[in-house]
């Protein structure tokens, strides 16, 4: 049981790629190059770059620029755009070797990438790279290629990204951000309105109560002070009558003789 588990977790740790292949993929996936070689008139490659292996049958990119170099002598000055399928192989034939020329092919389906300026920084830097003429003249079959991967590496890296399409989708996520934050502005906007509406609903909710409340004040100190006079005055009755009786009982002559003199004077 231990021994298979362990097998398992070999082969799933085997199925991950390492991270330089991880790393050349992605180089690959976004780069605009497909395929560089450099060849002699005898059709041998010398040396040979296939940016994206799993995807592209080597031997027929070697094949073909085989055939493109076999015909090198027929190649005009300059730079030669060869299609195919649509497929394109820009080539160029440099003479730097008298009797011995040899051609440099880059192969591309991008319709951005400057043909004149690959193949110039592709020749520039290959023969600055391989200095010695016996080295060329007598290679072999790919025996160059080791040896011209700083080559490779350099002209992918300065025209196999296409700079143009990065900064268009850069200016996108750029225009799409710029929107998102005015969008945003929009609505801070509108909350803000509605901050300010419910502020001035409250403001004026504020003073229908102040009024309200000293309505009611003024309303309730008139009923206190109508209360009290109320109180006050049947106070006052109840004394006078209860003064009246007590002097009564207490002297009846005076309040007799005080009716007689009502009488009288009637």
């Amino acid at each position: 049981y231990f021994y298979e588990k362990r097998l398992i977790l070999n082969h799933n740790f085997c199925a991950l790629p390492p991270l330089w292949i991880q790393g050349r993929d992605k180089m690959a996936q976004q780069s605009r190059i497909q395929y560089l070689c450099v060849g002699n008139l005898e059709g041998v490659i010398v040396a040979s770059e296939n940016v994206n292996p799993e995807e592209q049958d080597d031997e027929k990119l070697a094949k073909a620029c085989s055939r493109i170099c076999k015909r090198g002598l027929h190649l005009k000055a300059g730079e030669n755009i060869l299609e195919s399928k649509g497929v394109k192989y820009m080539a160029k034939l440099s003479k730097k070797i008298d009797n011995f020329p040899a051609v440099f092919i880059c192969v591309t389906k991008s319709e951005s990438l400057s043909p004149k300026l690959v193949l110039r920084d592709f020749v520039s830097l290959f023969w600055k790279t391989v200095t010695s003429e016996s080295d060329f003249t007598s290679a072999q079959e790919s025996s160059l290629t080791r040896k011209c991967q700083p080559v490779f590496k350099e002209i992918l890296k300065k025209h196999g990204r296409d700079k143009v399409a990065e900064t268009n989708a850069k200016l996108k996520v750029i225009k799409n951000q710029m929107a998102q934050n005015v969008e945003q502005q929009l609505d801070n906007m509108e909350n803000l309105e509605m901050t300010e509406q419910k502020a001035n609903d409250l403001d004026e909710d504020a003073k229908k109560f102040k009024d309200t409340s000293i309505s009611l004040k003024w309303k309730m100190c008139w009923q206190n002070a109508k209360w009290t006079i109320i109180l006050v005055t049947t106070i006052v009755v109840i004394l006078a009558v209860i003064i009246t009786i007590a002097v009564c009982m207490t002297d009846p002559a005076a309040c007799k003789s005080s009716d007689d003199n009502g009488d009288n004077n009637n």
